[in-house]
C-alpha cells in the first residue's frame, strides 16, 4: 500500500471513528434543563431595569418546569441574555418538573421559599421542604434541587434531620 493510500486510510479511519463517538455521546441522554419560553401570571406585576415582581396566584411555567406561589420576583440584570434568579415565596411555594420522556418520573416540591438559579439549573428549597418523585420523598428544612441532573441534597437545619421514604419493588419469586 502506498504512503498516500495509508494516509487516506488513516483519515477515513479517524473520521468513521468521530462519527462513532459523536453518535454515542448524542444517544446519552441529555440534562434535563428548563427549557421553553418562560410565561409569568400573576394578579399583580411590576417591572424595573431587570428586577420584575409578581403578586396574588403567580404561576411560572416552563416547557419542563412549573413554580407556583404568592410572591415571585425575577431578577436579572445585565440584558435577557444573562442569567437570572427567581424567588417564589407561599404557603407553601411549589414546583413541578416533568421528565424528558414519559418514563421519566415527575417530580414535585413544596417549601415556603424557593430560589431558581438559571445559571446553575438548581432550586433551593428552604422552609419545610418537601420532594416527592414517584412513590419516593424527602422532608427537610433546606433542600438543593439540581434540575438539569435531577440530583438532590437535604439538610435538616439546626436541631431537625432529613426524613427519606423510598419506595422498593417487592421482589419477584
Amino acid at each position: 500500500m502506498s504512503l498516500a493510500n495509508r494516509v487516506i486510510t488513516l483519515a477515513l479511519g479517524l473520521a468513521l471513528a468521530n462519527i462513532a463517538f459523536a453518535q454515542a455521546a448524542s444517544s446519552k441522554k441529555s440534562p434535563q434543563r428548563v427549557s421553553g419560553p418562560i410565561t409569568i401570571t400573576a394578579k399583580n406585576g411590576e417591572w424595573q431595569d431587570g428586577n420584575m415582581i409578581y403578586t396574588g396566584d403567580v404561576v411560572m411555567l416552563s416547557k419542563t418546569l412549573e413554580l407556583r406561589g404568592a410572591r415571585l420576583e425575577l431578577q436579572q440584570t445585565g440584558g435577557k441574555r444573562n442569567p437570572y434568579v427567581i424567588t417564589v415565596t407561599g404557603a407553601p411555594a411549589t414546583l413541578r418538573h416533568m421528565g424528558q420522556t414519559a418514563k421519566d418520573p415527575v417530580v414535585d416540591g413544596r417549601s415556603k421559599t424557593m430560589v431558581y438559579r438559571s445559571a446553575t439549573q438548581t432550586i433551593q428549597l428552604t422552609g419545610e421542604a418537601h420532594l416527592e418523585r414517584a412513590k419516593d420523598e424527602l422532608n427537610g428544612e433546606d433542600i438543593k434541587y439540581d434540575v438539569a441532573n435531577r440530583r438532590v441534597q437535604a439538610s435538616g437545619g439546626n436541631n431537625g434531620q432529613v426524613r427519606i421514604v423510598i419506595d422498593v419493588p417487592e421482589q419477584e419469586q
